[in-house]
């Protein structure tokens, strides 16, 4: 069975031309990226159950939240 993407079903239907963030997000840089953050956050996840003062979480959060931004954002040297 075929995956359903609700979201790529809306973009054809509303006939939306595709842009190179969109085109950047299918590319194989872009999904090995994600893995790595994906991994980031769930080391960040058990050290925010470690750690046993909400500064110190709230801090952790923040800053996987600007590197999760920053390392997923699109190389504008990149042609796509």
């Amino acid at each position: 069975m075929k995956n359903w993407n609700p979201i790529v079903w809306l973009r054809r239907f509303y006939r939306l031309p595709d842009t190179p963030d969109l085109l950047w997000t299918q590319t194989d840089t872009h999904k090995r990226r994600l893995e790595q953050v994906k991994t980031g956050w769930i080391i960040a996840g058990l050290l925010m159950l470690a750690l046993d003062h909400n500064a110190a979480v709230l801090m952790l959060l923040l800053f996987g939240i600007f590197l999760t931004f920053a390392f997923l954002e699109r190389d504008i040297t990149e042609e796509s």
